[in-house]
């Protein structure tokens, strides 16, 4: 039986989109969500000089990641003065401090250089963080990194982020296929999404003229690398994820399509039939 977990949260401006902490009851551990413009604002929060790491998101028009930048922090949201004046990219942080006494110095870069690694591994957006953090994380450690790593994977799903590998996750959800004009992709559907797996092959050939916001995302994804073209077709190299099958369907496709009925499991039963009737 799942665990229930309390989350806490306090609004400072009184605004939903505004600077606002996440805390998980008996954590040691606080979140801050803080969007860019707002730093100055959240230096006034107290307590907020604590050491942690942090991320760097880009979020596109679906308030998606697009872009993430990962790194640690000894001085709280201090640090992001240097990326604030450096880095032109990011338009929101996600600030996780620990109480100060919590984390060691080599907590801080084994939690880093873990971060890292599963953001590369997760293949869902692009990494800013080129070069590897130096840092040898000990087998002792290791336990309580990944119990930290597991409570920031939950609070940043629960805030929209999804941090995990897709493709890893296959065998717990019931894949799905569609196959047209020779391309294949592959997908799962959770009830609220739909997410179209990475290696999934997409069809450039044809232009979304119906979904031009599908359109022009194939368009970016092409342009960032995001899709890559091999042996004369077109592969997807990241999961993305989607409001509804159909536009799932619209972007591998490259046209208007029911993906009620394009999607299917290795039976041939289409989604509707899986989930409708």
């Amino acid at each position: 039986m799942a665990t229930s977990k309390k989350l806490e949260i306090i609004y400072y401006n009184g605004q939903p989109d505004g600077v606002r902490s996440v805390r998980r009851h008996l954590s040691t551990i606080t979140t801050y969500v803080i969007p860019r413009p707002l730093l100055s604002e959240a230096k006034k929060i107290s307590g907020i000089t604590r050491p942690g790491i942090y991320y760097l998101i880009n979020e596109n028009d679906e308030n998606k990641i697009a872009q993430i930048y990962i790194g640690q922090t000894r001085n709280g949201v201090t640090r992001l003065d240097d990326h604030n004046r450096s880095k032109d990219f990011w338009n929101k942080a996600i600030v996780f401090l620990a109480d100060n006494k919590t984390f060691s110095l080599d907590m801080i870069s084994g939690l880093e250089e873990y971060a890292i690694i599963k953001a590369h591994e997760a293949k869902r957006y692009k990494v800013e963080n080129s070069v590897k953090p130096k840092y040898e994380i000990d087998e002792y450690d290791l336990p309580s990194i990944e119990e930290v790593y597991d409570e920031i994977q939950f609070v940043m799903a629960t805030l929209g982020y999804k941090m995990n590998n897709a493709k890893k996750n296959e065998d717990q959800r019931e894949v799905l296929h569609t196959t047209r004009n020779g391309i294949t992709a592959y997908g799962v559907y959770t009830g609220d999404k739909f997410e179209v797996l990475e290696d999934s092959e997409v069809d450039m050939k044809t232009k979304c003229l119906e979904w031009q916001k599908i359109q022009l995302q194939r368009q970016n994804a092409l342009k960032n690398g995001e899709i890559v073209e091999k042996n004369g077709k077109y592969i997807l190299k990241v999961s993305v994820s989607f409001s509804s099958p159909s536009a799932a369907a619209a972007f591998i496709l490259g046209h208007n399509a029911n993906g009620w009925i394009s999607w299917k499991n290795k039976d041939g039963k289409t989604l509707d039939e899986i989930y409708r009737k």
